[in-house]
């Protein structure tokens, strides 16, 4: 099982709150992920909103590939809001900086603030994104020549994209599936998957695995060559009671997150939304025991159960809202007290040296 890092850049105070840009912050941890060993790093796109300023996935992702030994992942890529012929011109060129190291995460859009902004339908957005991303693939599908492409949202004349990919046929492709007909859409067509259960227990994420499988199977692909990633919010302290201390900072990111995503509360004008309480909210412990959160005995025991529930990359996110000198060492406690003994009892298991 893959262990790498998403980089949320998200921001869970008022402006204020923030006197520098998270940029050079999150320099500094995708540098110490590679210190660290894990296998990739992902960055998200989002635009307009206070919680993410991450306006061009691309863009981070270059930033940070150009200063580690990392593979690099966009989670995800906003093909909607773009045409087709600029994103494959664009992820191209980007697999290119990155001299293969890329993988693309592809998604449509979880927020209607963006979609409103920006001047388009969200109850569209599911079609006019499965349409880019058909498209997409037919441009890299055909190296040797111009194509077009005729779809209800995305037309074009026959057209060629220079470059075409540094990996062949392209990066590899996660698409970020929320519900079961979305996982087994998208299975069906090849993709790997990424999902992010939020705060929900591992029966969610038992469910989620199970209906991957089942679509991967249906579909003829073995084991492995279909991949299922969770993103997960992380949280590795040396004691219970102060890894506790982030449940709260965790339950605020929810309450923008939820917010934000079935829009029940506009943003100010700089985009803020006020992290009110839900109507319903789990309870500290469930969210403790939910998160990959506790002692790094507790997180390396919380980590084996994804792996037997058929979970092949865990995206753990240790930025869910607290400050980077603590992120940093967050992550470096994870990074030495469990996943090592991680990795060391893979090898064991399978009776390969560490790092074979």
């Amino acid at each position: 099982m893959r262990l790498s890092v998403f980089l949320s850049y998200q921001r869970i105070g008022p402006p204020d709150a923030y006197p520098t840009a998270p940029y050079q912050e999150k320099l500094a941890e995708a540098k110490l992920a590679d210190e660290l060993g894990f296998d990739l790093v992902w960055v998200p796109e989002h635009h307009l909103i206070h919680f993410m300023q991450t306006p061009s996935a691309s863009l981070l992702a270059a930033q940070l590939g150009l200063q580690t030994s990392l593979r690099i992942g966009t989670m995800v890529s906003l093909l909607n809001y773009r045409h087709p012929l600029i994103n494959a011109g664009e992820l191209a060129l980007l697999d290119h900086v990155l001299e293969g190291r890329l993988e693309i995460g592809v998604g449509r859009g979880a927020y209607e603030y963006e979609f409103e902004r920006l001047g388009l339908n969200f109850k569209e957005g599911k079609d006019r994104f499965n349409e880019s991303l058909e498209s997409l693939r037919k441009i890299w599908a055909h190296p040797e020549g111009a194509v077009d492409f005729e779809g209800e949202y995305v037309n074009f004349e026959p057209s060629y994209v220079w470059p075409m990919p540094y990996q062949d046929p392209h990066p590899p492709l996660w698409y970020a599936a929320m519900t079961e007909p979305s996982i087994e859409y998208a299975v069906a067509r090849g993709y790997h998957i990424t999902n992010w259960p939020f705060l929900s227990g591992m029966d969610r994420v038992q469910h989620v695995a199970d209906t991957f499988h089942a679509a991967r199977e249906a579909a003829g692909a073995a084991r492995g060559e279909q991949k299922l990633g969770i993103l997960r919010g992380a949280w590795v302290a040396e004691t219970e009671a102060d890894a506790r201390r982030h449940v709260e900072t965790a339950l605020i990111n929810h309450r923008i997150n939820q917010r934000l995503h079935h829009f029940t509360q506009r943003a100010d004008p700089k985009g803020y939304v006020f992290p009110e309480p839900l109507e319903q909210e789990p309870a500290e412990n469930d969210i403790y025991d939910n998160l990959l959160m506790g002692t790094p005995a507790e997180v390396l025991a919380k980590l084996q159960a994804y792996e037997a529930a058929g979970v092949d990359e865990v995206l753990l996110m240790f930025d869910f809202g607290a400050p980077h000198d603590e992120v940093m060492e967050s992550m470096r406690l994870f990074g030495e007290q469990v996943l090592v003994p991680y990795r060391e009892g893979l090898s064991k298991q399978s009776g390969a040296p560490v790092g074979a």
